[in-house]
């Protein structure tokens, strides 16, 4: 029988390593992107692990993040122990821990994301004291097989924000949309231009690609451009604003659809921030 009070929160070693992967393989459907991040997070600090009866069955990462953020991600469960608590159990520790750093500099914020149907994390945030602070409408389409290399924009500035006036996403991640998180986009994303358009896309996590303009009357002739950063054949995820509802249905007839697709439009990734 499972004994929750037997489970050690520690930081990561390169140890865990097979565990974790294993964690991953129920994870999204196989499709997880812990993978191929999981070496480089054992390396960063604040990568922490759940530890039961030798093996790790959980995990847990915090994230500096700029405009002083302390970013919770990669919250994973082994299926075989879901539902037992321990998704409390790392939250609770993660929170202790970010509390402390919290200490030494007052003006950090704890944030996330997560799907809007993840109701496990988002009931067991909320019981924390989280509440919602945005939200967008991540979008799939089957891959073509055209690819073509767009434009990489360098000197891009806080117009990128202009359609994301709160948070701007990076893949599954959001930054402030304030000058002081350029810096990190530069380090963390690519902005590029196709001849119709303009995108964004981050370098780390599940990839999606952020329009930074609402989606343009050819958006067919940008789809080899977007492909590109998928592979031939390969779906391609986006991320839009808000403000781009009334373009879901134009979206549609492109055979855009939401991932798990009800007929439902509603915004499916959703940012928190934590009571700190």
């Amino acid at each position: 029988m499972f004994e929750i009070e037997k489970c050690t929160v520690r930081l990561a070693l390169p140890k865990d390593r097979g565990d974790l992967i294993e964690i991953s393989k129920r994870i999204w459907e196989g499709h997880d992107y812990l993978p191929k991040i999981v070496d480089r997070w054992i390396d960063e600090p604040w990568f922490f692990v759940c530890e039961y009866e030798g093996k790790v069955i959980a995990c847990l990462k915090l994230s500096q993040f700029p405009d002083q953020v302390i970013w919770f991600e990669g919250l994973r469960v082994h299926y075989k122990y879901q539902g037992k608590g321990v998704a409390k159990l790392m939250n609770k520790e993660l929170l202790r821990f970010a509390s402390g750093l919290k200490l030494q500099n007052p003006a950090l914020s704890f944030e996330f994301c997560t799907y809007y149907k993840n109701t496990e994390s988002i009931n067991l945030t909320s019981k924390l004291g989280s509440q919602q602070v945005d939200g967008f409408f991540n979008m799939e389409k089957r891959g073509i097989h055209k690819v073509s290399k767009p434009e990489f924009v360098r000197d891009f500035g806080c117009e990128i924000f202009e359609h994301y006036p709160k948070y701007l996403p990076l893949n599954w991640h959001t930054v402030h949309s304030k000058v002081s998180s350029l810096k990190f986009i530069r380090q963390h994303a690519q902005v590029f231009k196709t001849p119709n358009s303009i995108y964004l896309i981050g370098e780390v996590g599940e990839r999606c690609i952020t329009f930074l303009d609402s989606p343009h009357p050819k958006l067919k002739e940008d789809l080899p451009y977007l492909q590109y950063f998928f592979g031939k054949g390969k779906h391609i995820s986006v991320t839009m604003s808000s403000m781009f509802k009334s373009n879901l249905a134009w979206m549609r007839k492109h055979n855009f659809y939401f991932w798990d697709d009800e007929g439902e439009e509603a915004l499916n990734m959703l940012v928190f921030i934590l009571p700190s």
